[in-house]
């Protein structure tokens, strides 16, 4: 005899996307598809050209490394990251929008940082603990 299995009661109303999606991943896919679309944006391009020099390592393929610039080492581009040096912050609502993509989009280099991947985990789990007090 087999267990019958009592449906899965979920506590936030799905009411999104055909009923298949929460708010939270409602705004949260709006979040991503925002951040995936500025991926190229020339400030940040030319924040990471500026933090960039030709290779030093022997692979004859890496053309170029990048300075973290917390911990100061070189890294190959796919070990670095674009920090905003003011958080874009949440997107929750549609009030947060507009802020949120004001501050993805800032127009000075200077906006920006280069992090190696430890210290932008580092950095943005900081900032999480923070926010949560």
């Amino acid at each position: 005899m087999t267990k019958q299995r009592k449906p899965k009661t979920t506590r936030v109303p799905k009411t999104r996307n055909g009923n298949t999606w929460t708010e939270s991943q409602y705004f949260s896919r709006i979040r991503s598809i925002l951040r995936n679309g500025f991926r190229y944006y020339k400030p940040m391009m030319l924040a990471l050209e500026k933090a960039s020099r030709p290779s030093q390592s022997s692979n004859k393929k890496l053309k170029k490394e990048y300075q973290c610039a917390h911990c100061l080492k070189w890294f190959p581009r796919n070990k670095v990251e674009i920090d905003h040096n003011e958080e874009c912050g949440s997107l929750s609502s549609y009030d947060d929008i507009v802020p949120f993509i004001k501050r993805l989009t800032v127009e000075d280099i200077s906006a920006y940082n280069i992090l190696c991947r430890p210290c932008h985990k580092e950095k943005t789990l900081k900032y999480l603990t923070s926010k949560k007090k």
